[in-house]
C-alpha cells in the first residue's frame, strides 16, 4: 500500500472518530448520581437534572449546531429532513420531586423578574456575567444560572443560555441553552467549557417582523474570554415572550451553603432588552426569593435597570 494511500485512509478515520466524538453529545447529569441525603424518593434514578425539572431521558432531545426546533416540535436537520419528535410518555418532577401537573415551572430560589402585565412583547434580550468560583464543597449537585424569557400566563415555553455546575455530571462549570416543555419535551443545543474568571454572555433573537411577535428565535451563548460559542435555533410556538427574567438562579442537590459557588455572588450586567419593533426598553424589575428548596443560605436579590445581583452566603 503506498504512503499517499495509507495517510489518506489515516485521515479519514481521524474525520470519522471526530464526527462520532461531534456526535455523542454529553448527558446531563443523572438522578442517581445525587447523594442519597438529597435524592428526591419519587424520581426514578435514571431520570436526568435538567434547568426545568427532572426529566425521563427519553423526552431530553439534544440539538446540534445547524438544527433548529420546528413549530410542530421536531427537529428540522440542515440537509432539509426532519427528526420527529414525539410527546414525551414521562412524567416530569419539579425540583422538590413533586409530578409537574402542567408545563409551568418556576423552582428558581432567586431572581429578578419582569411584571408581565405591563411589559410589551421582547424581539431581543441580552445578558453578561462572569463565571464565579465552584463551590468549596462540590458533592453531586447541580447550579444553574440564566436570563430568561417566557410568555405569561399561557407558558408553553422557556428560552434559556444558562451557565451550569455539573450540568453534565462533569464537576465543572458550562454553558448549554435550552428551550422546555413543548408537549413534555425538553431541548437543548451544544455545550461549551467554561471556567472560573471567564466572561460569558447569553443572547435570544427572534425573527420579528412587522411588530409582530418573532415565529423563530435563535439562543446564542458566548465565552467571551476564550471566544467559544454554542448556537441554538428553535421556534417561539406562537409564544410572545412579554416576561423577562434579568437573572436566576436554581440548584439541586444542596443542602449545605457550602455547595454554592465561594465568592458568594453573581452578577448579571449589560442586561438590554428590545421589543418587537426594535426599540431597546427599560426593564422594571422585581426581586423574589424562595429558599423553601434549598437551605438557609442568606439569599438576596438586587436588580437595578442593567443589573442583577444574586448574593448567597457560601
Amino acid at each position: 500500500m503506498g504512503l499517499v494511500h495509507r495517510l489518506r485512509i489515516a485521515f479519514l478515520a481521524v474525520l470519522s472518530a471526530a464526527g462520532i466524538a461531534h456526535a455523542a453529545a454529553p448527558s446531563p447529569t443523572r438522578v442517581a448520581s445525587m447523594p442519597d441525603a438529597v435524592r428526591p424518593a419519587s424520581v426514578p434514578g435514571d431520570y436526568v437534572i435538567t434547568p426545568n425539572g427532572y426529566f425521563h431521558p427519553s423526552c431530553v432531545v439534544h440539538l446540534d449546531e445547524d438544527d433548529e426546533i420546528t413549530a410542530g416540535g421536531d427537529v428540522l436537520r440542515p440537509d432539509g429532513r426532519s427528526r420527529k419528535v414525539g410527546a414525551c410518555a414521562y412524567p416530569s418532577f419539579d425540583a422538590s420531586g413533586r409530578a409537574r401537573t402542567d408545563v409551568f415551572y418556576n423552582g428558581y430560589i432567586a431572581l429578578s423578574a419582569t411584571d408581565p402585565d405591563g411589559t410589551t412583547n421582547a424581539n431581543q434580550m441580552k445578558a453578561r456575567w462572569v463565571v464565579p468560583s465552584g463551590p468549596t464543597n462540590a458533592s453531586g449537585q447541580t447550579l444553574y444560572f440564566f436570563p430568561g424569557l417566557e410568555q405569561a400566563p399561557n407558558v408553553i415555553t422557556i428560552l434559556q443560555p444558562v451557565l451550569a455546575w455539573n450540568g453534565f455530571g462533569d464537576s465543572a462549570w458550562t454553558m448549554t441553552n435550552w428551550n422546555c416543555c413543548k408537549s413534555g419535551t425538553t431541548f437543548h443545543g451544544n455545550t461549551i467549557r467554561v471556567r472560573t474568571g471567564d466572561r460569558i454572555e447569553g443572547t435570544m433573537k427572534g425573527t420579528c417582523k412587522n411588530g409582530q411577535p418573532c415565529p423563530t428565535w435563535r439562543i446564542v451563548s458566548t465565552d467571551v474570554t476564550t471566544g467559544q460559542t454554542t448556537t441554538f435555533k428553535t421556534s417561539s410556538f406562537g409564544q410572545a415572550f412579554n416576561w423577562w427574567f434579568g437573572g436566576a438562579m436554581e440548584t439541586y442537590g444542596v443542602n449545605t451553603c457550602n455547595q454554592f459557588p465561594a465568592n458568594g455572588s453573581i452578577t448579571f450586567d449589560h442586561i438590554n432588552v428590545y421589543d418587537v419593533d426594535f426599540v431597546q426598553v427599560t426593564p422594571v424589575w422585581f426581586d423574589h426569593v424562595d429558599g423553601s428548596n434549598a437551605p438557609s443560605c442568606g439569599y438576596a436579590v438586587n436588580a437595578t435597570t442593567r443589573k442583577t445581583v444574586i448574593t448567597f452566603t457560601p
